[in-house]
């Protein structure tokens, strides 16, 4: 795939859940967005004259990969973050400086016998657009596990939605792990923990399952610790942390005219010699 740089602007933006706002941006050049299913995009915003890079995976699940100028994205507030400040109190018109696509979360070439795909929050926006791919393999036999924890109903995110595919589609299995949540009557697919709690009680098969894991960075090393006690490694498990990053990214480093490199030369030998004097 291509690795491209191009502009795009905020067009919309609709709430998730209390906590995530759904982002649109689109291209400015109207061409059609090229990645595959799973990876992310670099953004770079601007704010008051202060530039910093954030990596967002494209959340797109009602069109195909390909298909359109749109970056569908899917971003939780965090407290002190400088894009959740921006993108949080933003108005459709926001300018960002995009580039990708990046990332090896996808579909293995290769398939398993069993697909095995983890999220906590946020991390769930990766396998969206893998979704409709997934159609036609469920139908000709692929075992697809969607292991989602978030803390509570409310943060069930696309809730909707997963549990009418998971409906429709018999080989694929939805369970949802709430950290938070008290006090509700349980549906079959839902159930109280982590979702680590829950994979250390499957029937993992290192020769034939493949494993996703997006989300959380603990839960991700702490899964990954436990797959490699089974068997598994690089091979079968693809993992990408989601970090909530609370700091600004640098500005690059200003680049120095030859007039301006010549000046502090000059001045370096200055100093030379009066301390060798």
């Amino acid at each position: 795939m291509t690795i491209e740089s191009f502009d795009a602007t905020l067009t919309r933006i609709t709430r998730v859940s209390p906590s995530t706002l759904e982002f649109r941006f689109v291209r400015n050049d109207e061409r059609a967005v090229e990645y595959e299913p799973g990876q992310f995009y670099r953004f770079t915003f601007d704010d008051a004259g202060e530039r910093f890079e954030r990596s967002y995976s494209i959340a797109a699940f009602r069109e195909a990969a390909g298909s359109s100028p749109n970056l569908d994205l899917l971003i939780s507030y965090v407290e002190g973050g400088k894009a959740s400040r921006l993108l949080f109190q933003a108005e459709p018109g926001v300018v960002c400086s995009v580039k990708g696509p990046f990332g090896r979360l996808l579909i293995p070439g290769k398939l398993p016998r069993r697909l095995i795909m983890v999220a906590t929050s946020v991390g769930i926006a990766p396998y969206l657009p893998m979704l409709g791919p997934l159609r036609p393999l469920l139908q000709e036999g692929l075992q697809v596990e969607l292991v989602f924890g978030v803390r509570t109903r409310e943060e069930f995110l696309y809730g909707e939605m997963l549990v009418e595919y998971a409906e429709a589609h018999p080989n694929f299995n939805l369970s949802v792990c709430y950290s938070r949540e008290e006090g509700v009557v349980f549906r079959d697919f839902e159930r109280a923990g982590y979702v680590q709690s829950m994979l250390r009680e499957m029937d993992l098969a290192a020769e034939s399952d493949h494993v996703l894991l997006c989300g959380n960075p603990a839960m991700i090393d702490e899964t990954f610790s436990m797959l490699k006690e089974r068997g598994f490694g690089g091979r079968n498990v693809v993992r990408e942390k989601y970090v909530f990053a609370r700091e600004a990214a640098p500005l690059p480093k200003q680049q120095l005219s030859d007039e301006q490199k010549k000046l502090i030369e000059e001045k370096m030998k200055l100093l030379k010699v009066r301390k060798d004097t």
